[in-house]
């Protein structure tokens, strides 16, 4: 389990600094001098001047996917003994589902460039128009693989804490990426209150999230997971 645990561990780290890449890759534009990122015309301008910066940032989601389908497999491989087997699974096919979502997205990231400036060059109503549609196809996969990586950590903190293979500080963190839950899902439903507070903390919490899956990686690559009497675990040795 020590290797499992610290494989996955290296793994959630490089997820976690790609993710914070990626996320400063999608706050370029403003910083860049094209600050209204609602407007086709304007983004389309901004991929015709900045390609490589789409690139990158579809990039880093390609490698988050990559890395997070490792992590989720290896902690999932990890808590099948202490954990019930059948919520482990449950909370790993989320996990995985997450992964496929950052893939497809970061796919269509990398690719979309060249097609739009085509179409763009054309006629350039038509590449708003299929910026447009990018756009809302793009930020529906992002939207559910945030989702699904706030589930599965919200998840991991519940098992952990059921548990305590991981830290009792670690766990009640997880309260970062509920928060991201609640303003992202419930928010719009209208079962909480909009409000500009509610905008905020969803947003600061997408990079408490992938900060949380930074800390949780250090925490796999220090001491693995740690050993409880009730399960009978050995904990791997302090230093791993």
């Amino acid at each position: 389990m020590n290797a499992t645990a610290r494989v996955a561990g290296l793994s959630v780290i490089v997820f976690a600094v790609a993710s914070l890449a990626w996320f400063v890759f999608e706050l370029a534009p403003p910083g860049l001098g094209f600050e209204d990122t609602d407007s086709p015309a304007v983004m389309i301008a901004f991929v015709r001047a900045h390609p490589d910066i789409h690139v990158f940032a579809g990039l880093c989601l390609i490698v988050m996917a990559i890395s997070l389908t490792v992590a989720i497999l290896g902690i999932g491989e990890a808590l099948a003994p202490p954990a019930n087997s059948f919520a482990v699974r449950c909370l790993s096919t989320l996990g995985l589902f997450a992964a496929a979502f950052f893939l497809v997205s970061g796919g269509l990231k990398v690719g979309a460039s060249g097609p739009l400036l085509h179409i763009a060059s054309l006629r350039p109503e038509w590449g708003e128009a299929a910026y447009l549609v990018y756009q809302v196809a793009g930020q529906a996969l992002l939207i559910s693989g945030i989702v699904g990586l706030c589930v599965w950590a919200v998840g991991l903190s519940l098992i952990g804490l059921r548990t305590r293979i991981l830290p009792s500080w670690l766990c009640l963190l997880g309260i970062v990426p509920a928060i991201r839950l609640v303003g992202g899902t419930l928010g719009p439903l209208g079962v909480v209150p909009d409000s500009e507070l509610l905008w905020i903390l969803g947003l600061v919490s997408i990079p408490g999230t992938m900060a949380w899956c930074l800390l949780l990686g250090f925490v796999l690559l220090r001491r693995g997971f740690a050993s409880t009497a009730e399960h009978g675990i050995v904990a791997a040795p302090s230093g791993a």
